[in-house]
């Protein structure tokens, strides 16, 4: 998996303009919260940023699994929507070495997620440093949620985008919107319910993420794929 990874990275840094998007996006949102947080003089802290933070999450977690697109195909650049999807040979070689396919799935989910923890856990500590969060016993839930959010809706983005085996670039734009669902609906999660709430739809749903990619993986490679348990 380590080496998985870490070719996933090599491919990440090849492709400038998925980095140069990634690092704006990322960089426009503590922009944003310092121009709010001093817009009340008098009340410089006008802005909770546990709750900003648990908000972003999900949205972070997509933009990872977005930034690692260029790590699944061959000509992420390509604006023919009519293109073959080009592959690098990596997924045949994995499965001619006789390893768990299920085991492919989660090493090629393993730059998004980690994408997606340096984001918003950065974020976080941005706005630790401002004194825009509190530290209290009953910021546990909005913290934990801060910290598995991204990692589990990165892992689903990915896991929707392996799954799809789509065979145009114009398809695999579709499977790419499609697998930005979980993300406004988790971001209406964390501003209409509690912490506590998000927190237990947060579980279930990467629970249910995790089971899907196990049956996903047993019928897309059965003839390769080892026991899993």
């Amino acid at each position: 998996m380590k080496a998985m990874l870490w070719k996933d990275w090599i491919l990440l840094r090849r492709n400038p303009l998925y980095l140069a998007f990634g690092i704006s996006l990322w960089l426009f949102i503590p922009v944003m919260i310092a121009v709010l947080s001093v817009s009340d003089p008098t009340n410089p802290a006008t802005i909770d940023g546990l709750s900003a933070a648990q908000t972003l999450a999900p949205w972070y977690g997509f933009l990872g699994s977005e930034l690692a697109i260029c790590t699944l195909m061959a000509n992420p650049n390509a604006m023919d929507m009519s293109a073959s999807v080009e592959v690098d040979g990596t997924l045949e070689s994995w499965r001619a070495s006789g390893r768990s396919m299920l085991q492919y799935c989660i090493a090629k989910s393993l730059l998004p997620m980690l994408i997606a923890e340096i984001m918003s856990l950065s974020i976080l500590g941005y706005l630790a440093w401002v004194g825009l969060t509190r530290w209290n016993s009953d910021a546990i839930p909005e913290i934990v949620c801060i910290v598995l959010t991204p990692a589990v809706i990165a892992f689903a983005g990915e896991q929707i985008l392996l799954a799809s085996h789509a065979a145009s670039v114009g398809a695999f734009s579709v499977v790419s919107l499609v697998s930005s669902v979980p993300m406004p609906v988790f971001i209406i999660v964390m501003l209409t319910t509690s912490a506590a709430w998000a927190l237990i739809a947060l579980i279930a749903f990467g629970i249910l993420a995790i089971a899907l990619s196990i049956i996903s993986a047993h019928r897309r490679y059965p003839t390769t794929l080892q026991p899993i348990l």
